[in-house]
Formats: C-alpha cells, sequence, structure tokens
C-alpha cells in the first residue's frame, strides 16, 4: 500500500457449528435460511435454556486422537478441528506441513468467554457430593481459557505469540483485531485466529437467564427463538462451535502461491464504561469501535457495502446497535445491508466474532448475503434493509463486522474483497 502498511489476508477457514462440521456445511445452512437452534436436550439445562443452537453432531473422537479427547475439554476440541480445516484449507498441511514457513514465527490468536467451563463445572460437583474425592489431575489444563490455543501450539509445534482474549462476546473479533497487529508489526509471518465456546453449564445458564439476557419463551418452532432485529424478540438463544481464520501478509501469501479469501483492512475497538451487562443505550461506544475501524482501514463509511450485525436479538442490544450504526452511516444506512446470522447458530459467545467474520468474508468472496431469519416483522428501530429472511445476491467490495459484549467491550472488523 502506499502508506507502507501490511496488507494481511485471510488464506485459510475451518469451522464447527450448530449445522456440524466444515465450512461450506455451515454457509450453504445459513444461505439456504435454515436454523441451527433446537429443543434443548439435557433436562436439566433446559430449565434455563429451553433451546438451544448445539453442535449435535459433533464427535471429538471422530476427529482426534483418543487421548487428546480425554485430556481437553469439549471447547479446545471444536478449535483443534475447525483450525485444522483452516490450515489444510490454507495449504499448510500437506506432505510438509507448514512449508516455507518458520514455525517459532507462527502465532496464535484465539478468543474464549469461559474456557473449559464445562470441565471445571463437573469437577466442582464431583467435590461438592463427596469433599474427600480425588481431584481431577488434567482438571485445570482442561479448564483454563488458554487451553485451546496451548493446545493448538502442541499439536503443531507452532512457538509464535501465542494469546488468548476474553472480552466476551467480543473475544473473537479481538483476537483477529490483534493479530492484524502482530502482523503489521512484523511479531508473527501469520497468525491462527479466531474463537471457541461451550458454555452449556448450569451456573452459567442460570446466571444469564437470571440476567434477563436468554429468550425462555419463543413461537412453537424452537428455530424461530432467535429473532434479531424483529419487534418481537426476547432474547438471545446460546450457541456453541468454533471458527477459525488463518491471516498472513498478502506478499507471502501470494508468493507461496495461496488462494487469498480477502482483506483484513481495519480494526477498532473500545468500551462503554456504562455497565456490567447493559449496552450504553446511545450507543455511543460502539460508535467509537466502528469509526476507528474505519480509520484505521482508510474506508469512508459511504463505501461499506454490506454490515454483519452482532445483533443477538435482546431488545437493549440491538437497540444500541442500530442507534450506532445511525450514528455511524447517517442517511447512507437508508441503504446499507445490515444482517445477523445470530438467527442461524444463536450466540456462540467468544466463537461469535471468528464466525461472523467467516460469513462475512464470504459474503465478500462468492457475492451473497446472509439473511437475517425469523425477522418477519422488523423493529422500527432497526436499519431498513436487513436482508430478511432470504439470502440475496449481492457483490459487495467491503464489508463491516460488529461485536459488542458484556463489560462494555466493543470491537469493529473492516473487510475488502480480494
Amino acid at each position: 500500500m502506499s502508506d507502507g502498511r501490511v496488507r494481511v489476508v485471510v488464506t485459510g477457514l475451518g469451522a464447527v457449528t450448530p449445522f456440524g462440521v466444515g465450512v461450506r456445511t455451515f454457509w450453504e445452512a445459513i444461505l439456504s435460511g435454515r436454523s441451527g437452534v433446537g429443543e434443548m436436550d439435557d433436562p436439566v439445562l433446559a430449565r434455563w435454556s429451553p433451546v438451544a443452537a448445539r453442535a449435535r453432531d459433533f464427535d471429538a473422537a471422530d476427529h482426534l486422537p483418543k487421548r487428546l479427547v480425554r485430556n481437553t475439554d469439549r471447547v479446545t476440541q471444536m478449535a483443534l478441528v475447525a483450525a485444522e480445516e483452516a490450515l489444510a484449507d490454507a495449504g499448510l498441511l500437506g506432505d510438509v506441513p507448514f512449508s516455507g514457513l518458520d514455525r517459532d514465527r507462527v502465532g496464535i490468536s484465539m478468543g474464549s468467554v469461559f474456557g473449559g467451563v464445562v470441565s471445571l463445572e463437573a469437577g466442582a460437583a464431583r467435590l461438592a457430593r463427596n469433599p474427600s474425592a480425588r481431584g481431577e489431575p488434567r482438571l485445570v489444563s482442561k479448564a483454563i481459557p488458554n487451553a485451546p490455543a496451548g493446545a493448538l501450539a502442541m499439536r503443531h509445534g507452532l512457538r509464535g505469540p501465542v494469546m488468548t482474549y476474553s472480552t466476551a462476546c467480543a473475544s473473537s473479533a479481538n483476537s483477529i483485531g490483534e493479530a492484524l497487529y502482530w502482523l503489521g508489526a512484523g511479531a508473527a509471518d501469520a497468525v491462527i485466529a479466531g474463537g471457541t465456546e461451550c458454555l452449556f453449564s448450569p451456573a452459567i445458564l442460570a446466571g444469564l437467564a437470571s440476567s434477563s439476557a436468554i429468550a425462555l419463551k419463543g413461537p412453537e418452532d424452537p428455530g424461530a427463538w432467535s429473532r434479531p432485529f424483529a419487534a418481537d424478540r426476547r432474547g438471545m438463544v446460546m450457541g456453541e462451535g468454533a471458527a477459525v481464520l488463518v491471516l498472513e501478509p498478502l506478499e507471502r501469501a501470494l508468493a507461496r502461491g495461496a488462494r487469498v479469501y480477502a482483506e483484513l483492512a481495519g480494526y477498532g475497538t473500545s468500551n462503554d464504561a456504562y455497565h456490567e451487562t447493559a449496552p450504553d443505550p446511545s450507543g455511543e461506544g460502539a460508535v467509537l469501535a466502528m469509526e476507528r475501524a474505519l480509520r484505521s482501514s482508510g474506508v469512508p463509511a459511504r463505501d461499506v457495502g454490506y454490515v454483519n450485525a452482532h445483533a443477538t436479538a435482546t431488545p437493549a442490544g440491538d437497540l444500541a446497535e442500530s442507534k450506532a450504526l445511525k450514528k455511524v452511516f447517517g442517511e447512507y444506512l437508508e441503504t446499507l445491508p445490515v444482517s445477523s446470522i445470530k438467527g442461524a447458530v444463536g450466540h456462540m459467545l467468544g466463537a461469535a466474532g471468528a464466525i461472523e467474520s467467516l460469513a462475512t468474508v464470504l459474503a465478500l468472496q462468492e457475492g451473497v448475503l446472509p439473511p437475517t431469519i425469523n425477522c418477519e416483522n422488523r423493529d422500527p428501530e432497526a436499519p431498513p434493509d436487513v436482508v430478511p429472511l432470504r439470502s440475496r445476491e449481492q457483490q459487495i467490495e467491503t464489508a463491516m463486522s460488529n461485536s459488542f459484549g458484556f463489560g462494555g467491550q466493543n470491537a469493529a472488523l473492516i473487510w475488502r474483497r480480494a
């Protein structure tokens, strides 16, 4: 680029979602308007989360060695499988893995809100039932939030910078954005970036339900409970999964003949400094993140052709984001497509920013915008064009992906078509 900045591009994608393992499985499902939300299959958890977007078809034993499965939590297992697909997609797992790359300069930047909380809570419950019971030797290594990143580094022998970001629902958007800084500063030659989350535990779901974040009632069809931007939305539906992107400088990607999906052109982050769980109703914190992302990319707001919204289907969250979008885009918002995929995959928390970035990258590459399903009755305060109900063929050059979370965490990413 003329200003001397390093151009960073996506060369590999991988995902585990409520639709199953694989990027194509995910993409085809959301473009067809399907929902991955169903009735909660655990009667204990159903008390706090009557419906959920669980990765029901994911069995780690189908993809990973038995010992690795035994020694890791599901949150790590999903990250490993998604990363394996992304690395293979990037051409880095051939006959000579990571050929042409120094493994000491391959970084890992992951996002996760809770880490292996399911293993942690199971261990606590075991001791509560029998205080004299022997603790599980692997409990801590399964439960710590950086377990997925550490396991990924060990599995592939990667010794570059390895960091885990836990910034609520913005975790994996931050992990991707921070990777942009690493590559721009020359701290790494490639970065495996993304997020993973599995939080189906009584304590977490009970807490979310008590804070009025989770939808406890909805239509007869469980797949219609998550209703971003709809006037009758009642709260978010929890999802699980992992999404991973391989990022590297454009020049290096071209030199090794890699396929380039899209360019990561900008990143902005901020904090509301307002409330522990509620967004600032004015949307000012979100405005700061979006404006910083646009400024860092050099892209004016009028050149953004699509926004993948955070839009969790909570009354307060969707409204605050809608106000923020109006402040950033002004009159242009009247014709700007803004959609949310959370009606299809639920809210994957620490993995949300990554799976939504992945959807944004594919929208740029393939010229198809994912729909906001279940939004038959759009909230009048929502953006005018939420790409309702059905996907839309539309070529775009630049897109924004938003992620906003508890604690006032905000992140926005700017993507350009390759």
